[in-house]
């Protein structure tokens, strides 16, 4: 009914992103990440601030920016570095850490800095980097499918000078992106 309106009346209709789910590589299981009740990203009829499509994935974290009012932002746009293009600023970013192995001007620092969602955490921190390449954040340390991963609880020992600290919601978990290594960065409250 309400199409042959806007055909009348001259208004586009909104178009649909169908929830479009495009992949992270540095944060793969974001979708399906909830730390604390609060989801990484949440169905909404939108409509993005960045591309102005409806049906997104919009995110929940915080936009580090210059700008006042968080803006509301798909999926889409933070996987495809629309929403850096959009806020129009030199320094956006998903997350309060530095990835200080790799020069601040790489790509691949872009990439997680601006094109990976954010996740909870209590303080600033290093992200990972495992042979030239960022790791992938897969989730905390306190998650019971840690337990039966013998390399998660060695990071975590690891990180914790020695100790056993399985289980602690301190721990980050990353994983090398096409490898078995693992690592865990504590972020002590």
């Amino acid at each position: 009914m309400a199409g042959w309106l806007d055909r009348l009346l001259g208004r586009k209709p909104p178009v649909s992103q169908g929830f479009a789910r495009p992949h992270f590589r540095f944060f793969p299981g974001a979708y399906e990440f909830c730390a604390g009740g609060d989801d990484v990203f949440r169905a909404e009829a939108g409509p993005c601030d960045a591309c102005g499509m409806c049906d997104i994935h919009a995110y929940q974290g915080i936009v580090y920016t210059a700008r006042q009012e968080q803006p509301t932002v798909c999926a889409q746009c933070i996987a495809d570095g629309r929403l850096a293009t959009f806020l129009n600023e030199a320094h956006v970013s998903l997350h309060d850490a530095e990835v200080a192995e790799l020069d601040w001007r790489d790509p691949l620092v872009v990439d997680v800095q601006q094109r990976t969602p954010g996740f909870a955490t209590f303080n600033p921190f290093t992200w990972p980097v495992h042979d030239g390449l960022p790791m992938a954040f897969m989730g905390y340390g306190d998650e019971e499918r840690w337990k039966y991963v013998p390399d998660v609880l060695a990071a975590m020992r690891a990180a914790n000078e020695g100790k056993d600290c399985f289980p602690t919601p301190y721990a980050l978990i990353f994983k090398q992106v096409d490898g078995p290594a693992y690592r865990a960065v504590l972020d002590f409250d």
